[in-house]
């Protein structure tokens, strides 16, 4: 059955996909996703039939940044990603900024209406208080070892110690 994890760029999503299972990961160094897992992440490219021929077709867990196509989804295969600690949302949206290609920054500031009163931090606030969907999994740990566990809690990880490593190789990328 697939599964979709939603969340807004920055809330690390793609460390929870690549502790899940090792196969949704095509490189460690540098941490690199399968291609085919994050296509959602730029929906944007595609149609609302592409999109769920893409969502009929796949298995396991993928990611996307489409608030409204998984709001047309089974509840049981969306799990959105938000933060309950709010004062780390300014550390989420700055890893925004430092992550992602100029290309994908551009398309966000001008789709969100980004500008020095509105700012990527305020949007996700907003965007975890208006969207709130049936299955929520709360990332304010992220940066703690005691993640893993919690990962695995809720989706259920393959490989624990590939987890854990990952996670830990994760952690020192972000200077935690």
């Amino acid at each position: 059955m697939h599964k979709v994890i939603l969340f807004r760029g920055g809330m690390c999503g793609d460390i929870i996909l690549c502790m899940i299972n090792k196969d949704y990961v095509y490189s460690v160094y540098p941490l690199i996703q399968d291609k085919y897992r994050v296509r959602m992440k730029e929906y944007y490219d595609f149609t609302d039939r592409q999109k769920q021929n893409y969502f009929e077709t796949m298995d396991g867990y993928t990611l996307s940044h489409d608030t409204d196509f998984c709001k047309q989804l089974p509840s049981a295969n969306v799990t959105q990603l938000y933060c309950s600690d709010e004062s780390m949302i300014e550390k989420f949206a700055d890893r925004f900024w430092i992550k992602n290609k100029y290309t994908r920054v551009k398309h966000v500031k001008k789709d969100l209406d980004l500008n020095e009163s509105y700012g990527l931090a305020k949007d996700m606030k907003a965007w975890q208080k208006f969207h709130i969907f049936k299955n929520r999994f709360d990332i304010k740990n992220v940066y703690k070892a005691t993640f893993v566990d919690e990962v695995n809690e809720r989706f259920g990880i393959k490989d624990i110690e590939w987890a854990k490593t990952i996670h830990t190789i994760w952690r020192k990328s972000e200077h935690v």
